[in-house]
């Protein structure tokens, strides 16, 4: 991905790193905004992130990132309940206050997320500095439904958590 990046831009004030996004390591102040899409249920360590996000960004910098809704991510398996006759009957929810890795499948065996609570994600945010300006649960809009109707199930529970935090 990053070969593809540098092949399709030539900017010289862009520069990529690869590094886990856990150990980031940015200057203080250095950005007005940082943001990360469907990454930060695979990170063990939220607080941590957190933590070097708050360093690195301005003084009212945010922070935008999104994760899967932990209602999705409480149980290891993310399947619906089936009727004996195959249709979905409802989203189980189960040791949703148990808060750790979960071994799950996404694209491949053995994906290690991690699961947190709602609160979790919002105190690692306050406790490193910053303050929520809007936490969002997206759900398909009516235009979306009707134009797939194969999506009907996907308004029955969140399937992600948005969180945009500015830093104090």
């Amino acid at each position: 991905m990053l070969a593809r990046a540098r092949a399709t831009t030539d900017d010289a004030r862009i520069t990529y790193v690869q590094s886990a996004i856990e150990d980031i390591s940015f200057a203080a102040g250095q950005f007005d905004v940082v943001i990360r899409s469907l990454a930060l249920h695979y990170v063990g360590c939220f607080e941590t992130v957190c933590q070097r996000v708050h360093h690195c960004l301005a003084a009212g910098a945010v922070f935008v990132f999104s994760v899967e809704h932990p209602i999705f991510t409480a149980l290891a398996a993310q399947q619906w309940c089936l009727s004996p006759d195959g249709q979905r009957q409802h989203w189980p929810v189960d040791n949703y206050f148990q808060e750790g890795a979960r071994n799950t499948q996404w694209l491949t065996d053995n994906v290690i997320k991690y699961h947190r609570t709602t609160a979790t994600y919002v105190n690692a945010l306050t406790g490193a500095g910053f303050s929520i300006r809007r936490l969002l649960e997206p759900e398909p809009l009516p235009e979306q439904l009707a134009s797939h109707p194969d999506w009907k199930d996907e308004a029955r529970r969140p399937m992600f958590l948005l969180i945009l935090a500015a830093k104090r």
